[in-house]
């Protein structure tokens, strides 16, 4: 999946982890509330750019889904779990508010 310059993922260095590479990791952000954000519930094995493309109509939104659920790596989410989707408002802004 491409990076935005705007995700908390950008620009990171890789590592290796048990002979797998990964992402070296910042520290989660501060949870925040989002208005009228929807919970997702996994299913199979649904990915964040699948459900990116569900709810937002483009993959390349997969990092806001992330970083709107920081306390879990972005890859790290199976069958079961319960994820935050913020509004489209807040996964298309351009600019911080």
């Amino acid at each position: 999946m491409p990076l935005s310059i705007h995700s908390r993922y950008h620009g990171l260095l890789t590592v290796d982890v048990g002979g797998s590479v990964s992402l070296a990791q910042r520290p989660p952000a501060p949870e925040r509330d989002y208005p009228d954000s929807l919970i997702h519930e996994i299913v199979g094995g649904e990915t964040l750019d699948q459900l990116a493309k569900l709810y937002y109509g483009r993959e390349d939104l997969w990092w806001r889904i992330a970083d709107a659920n920081p306390r879990r790596f972005a890859h790290a989410w199976g069958p079961g779990d319960k994820l935050v989707i913020p509004p489209i408002q807040v996964a298309t802004r351009t600019a911080a508010r």
